[in-house]
């Protein structure tokens, strides 16, 4: 399942078009709390593993969607979720946790 400091893709509720790089940064029975990386806080959601605005890590590169990078990332061109996750010592959310 889940767990704190994983990474996936979320979408922004205030701004659906985008999908975003984002981590887990709170845990609540079967929900989470996700936080847009480098964005502030005010943009964070819970969210469940049942939640169509959540999405493992390579998704939008899969369906053809562009990713938002995270503000002020240097590599935002060439952003890749192997080096990104290596730089951020970071695991991917897996992807039998999504229960869409």
């Amino acid at each position: 399942g889940f767990r704190v400091g994983m990474k996936l893709e979320a979408v922004d509720k205030k701004n659906p078009t985008f999908i975003c790089v984002a981590t887990v940064t709170d845990m609540v029975d079967n929900r989470f709390l996700v936080h847009f990386d480098n964005w502030d806080e005010s943009y964070d959601y819970w969210y469940d593993a049942a939640s169509p605005h959540i999405h493992p890590v390579g998704w939008c590169k899969e369906h053809k969607r562009t990713l938002i990078t995270p503000p002020d990332y240097p590599h935002a061109k060439h952003f890749s979720w192997d080096k990104y996750l290596e730089e951020t010592s970071s695991l991917p959310a897996p992807a039998r946790a999504f229960k869409v």
